[in-house]
């Protein structure tokens, strides 16, 4: 199994967090738990085909995916050998790129040929791992930075969302930027695909793992670190993006899910 994660180039930097890529030549089909981590990701099965299942029934991906804001875990299998590149994109991001309303696909993986049309043509070429696919998706990339149109106010109100792990009044961010709360709500879910109360939960969430992953504590003490005012309140929350309790989580497990929240 081989799993890195790559920098963007500078030009790129602003829309694009990281890529990354996946590889397994074990055949064995194994399911894998995916859970939500507050970015959308464009992916590209460059290996054998993947199955997806996302509310209680599988159907096989194709090649060249979106997958979107996610509000809960869902299932991944191989078919086969497994090769994959990541395009780890900024929240703002698809919304800045393509000026598609992003709520319609929360909770969706789509074919992006589908949504974008001739404008994905570009990611055909993908069909190599390593550097070189990589280099092939920044190609792509920066020939619809010519159309971008950036989000200034919705940058800065995610950008504050990660700086407080998740714990800032909603009411707050709106008045920073000028708008109403329930304007600035419309906005950010649209450009997002989440409300914003809702990705503030995501981005707590989050925060566990690196609280975890810093020291060895009591779930009492993680879960006040987290931003959590009891212990029932930081399972009930952990448990509805994971499905499990913190204390039957695998956090050492070598998965996917593993891979992106404990970087």
């Amino acid at each position: 199994m081989y799993f890195e994660s790559f920098t963007p180039s500078d030009f790129l930097k602003s829309i694009v967090k990281e890529y990354w890529i996946y590889e397994n030549d074990d055949p064995k089909r194994v399911q894998q738990k995916i859970i939500p981590d507050g970015f959308s990701e464009i992916i590209i099965h460059y290996g054998d085909p993947y199955r997806i299942n996302l509310s209680g029934q599988w159907e096989e991906q194709s090649s060249i995916l979106f997958s979107s804001q996610i509000s809960k875990y869902f299932f991944l299998e191989n078919t086969a050998r497994s090769g994959m590149l990541g395009i780890k994109l900024y929240p703002w991001a698809f919304f800045e790129l393509f000026q598609q309303d992003v709520s319609n696909f929360t909770d969706k993986v789509e074919d992006i040929q589908t949504l974008l049309s001739a404008k994905a043509d570009g990611l055909k070429m993908i069909s190599n791992s390593g550097h070189e696919a990589i280099h092939h998706a920044e190609n792509w990339l920066s020939k619809h930075l010519s159309t971008i149109q950036i989000q200034e106010k919705t940058r800065s109100s995610v950008t504050a969302i990660f700086e407080s792990h998740g714990l800032i009044d909603i009411a707050i961010l709106a008045k920073d930027i000028n708008l109403s709360t329930r304007q600035f709500e419309r906005h950010f879910k649209k450009v997002i695909g989440l409300t914003p109360k809702f990705y503030c939960r995501i981005i707590r969430f989050n925060y566990i793992f690196e609280v975890i992953k810093e020291q060895s504590s009591s779930w009492i003490r993680t879960a006040l670190q987290s931003g959590y005012f009891d212990q029932s309140h930081f399972i009930k929350n952990f448990k509805e993006f994971t499905g499990e309790e913190p204390s039957k989580y695998g956090f050492d497990e070598v998965n996917l899910a593993n891979f992106f929240l404990k970087k």
